[in-house]
């Protein structure tokens, strides 16, 4: 396994502490779209024009924790309801214990609204991805072991794809059925990184120096992964190829992220960017994810070698393309053009004072979804934005 300090990674952003996006406020219930900046190409953000418009479509409750997924054409969301789960168990430590039985609502999302389809009830967590076929969940047995299951977008069946006498976490499955997740012992605290392929053959990058992987994620190409390696405070980016064995065991790398975290920390890195999120399309092989120094959302590609950030305060973000994304802050929704410099700045503009987490809806006439957390429930709205081109 290598270790690399990418310098693109680092430096920039920590020599840049001051990085904040240029920005044009409005006030609330106001939306902007930009227009290019006629000689550079990139944003403008003096152009207050276009206009964003949103609907809601829908709400349901959930569990005050757990972020929805989605099928990866838009048309369906699962959602966790009921009590929250414990830390231990979120974390897939040893003193996890038994979940609670919960309800978990199927949607159907279209262009007329959100439609609750079926209600069912587990002791499970919800997972962090979904394909065509259903959505991932997590349970533990009595004697310690976690599986993983996927749930039917159309029946609620849960299929058991990983069952054994092992604790079993944080899957991601890939396009083609390859699955990825995290594994050790129940007597354990080491997690091993786990590949399966559509072929049945398993792959396995071991967990050294009492570091542990978690929170794989299988890029839209198929060939990439990722996944965070932690340890005692600390946590490191690492990725590989997929197309062979030991390209991936034996080809792992690694970036030093932070050297001053908690597993809390660490799993707020990823938390937000469910399914295609975490490797969103549009662009080459790439995670996005939240910096647990920096405080903002990053994206990084082995194709580019550099670390793009987002505005401060960013928490979530759905890219739209190879460079833009709609990013959720304190302060509210952006729209985002990234730049292709190292330790650029990211060319931003204020949509809205309202804050929700942004998804892609697969409506072409609204392509965005927005989930907005209120008392309890989740609030969807349809958007799309006018004149970007």
């Amino acid at each position: 396994m290598k270790t690399k300090v990418l310098l693109t990674l680092v430096l920039p952003l920590f020599f840049n502490p001051g990085c904040v996006s240029r920005e044009v406020g409005r006030t609330p219930g106001s939306y902007i779209t930009p227009a290019r900046d006629g000689e550079s190409g990139r944003l403008d953000p003096k152009d207050v024009a276009a206009q964003m418009s949103w609907r809601k479509v829908g709400e349901v409750d959930y569990d005050d924790f757990s972020i929805p997924l989605s099928s990866p054409d838009g048309r369906f969301l699962a959602v966790r309801a009921g009590a929250p789960p414990a830390w231990p168990a979120i974390l897939a430590r040893p003193d996890a214990s038994g979940l609670p039985v919960v309800p978990f609502e199927i949607l159907r999302l279209d262009a007329d609204g959100v439609e609750s389809i079926l209600t069912i009830r587990g002791p499970w967590l919800l997972g962090r991805d979904a394909d065509e076929t259903g959505f991932l969940v997590e349970g533990y047995r009595p004697n310690g072991a976690r599986r993983i299951g996927r749930v039917s977008w159309e029946t609620g069946e849960v299929t058991w794809l990983i069952d054994d006498e092992f604790v079993n976490a944080f899957a991601t499955i890939g396009g083609d059925g390859t699955l990825a997740w995290s594994r050790r012992s129940i007597d354990d605290r080491g997690l091993d990184l786990k590949v399966r392929r559509p072929d049945g053959s398993t792959w396995t990058v071991e967990s050294r120096f009492d570091r542990s992987w978690v929170d794989p994620v299988i890029a839209p190409d198929g060939r990439t992964i990722f996944a965070l390696r932690k340890g005692d405070g600390t946590v490191e980016l690492g990725w590989s190829r997929l197309t062979e064995q030991t390209r991936f065991e034996e080809g792992m790398q690694t970036i030093p992220i932070s050297i001053r975290t908690n597993d809390r920390l660490v799993h707020s890195m990823l938390a937000p960017q469910t399914g295609d999120e975490a490797s969103p399309p549009g662009g080459p092989p790439r995670i996005v994810f939240l910096h647990p120094d920096l405080g903002r959302m990053i994206e990084w590609s082995p194709d580019r070698d550099l670390a793009r950030p987002f505005s401060e305060g960013t928490m979530a973000v759905c890219m739209l393309d190879a460079d833009r994304g709609i990013a959720m802050s304190k302060n509210g929704l952006f729209l985002t053009e990234l730049t292709e410099v190292a330790g650029g700045v990211p060319a931003s503009i204020l949509l809205s004072s309202d804050v929700a987490i942004p998804r892609r809806s697969g409506i072409d006439a609204d392509p965005i979804l927005f989930l907005r957390p209120k008392s309890g429930r989740y609030e969807f709205f349809l958007a799309h934005l006018n004149d970007v081109e």
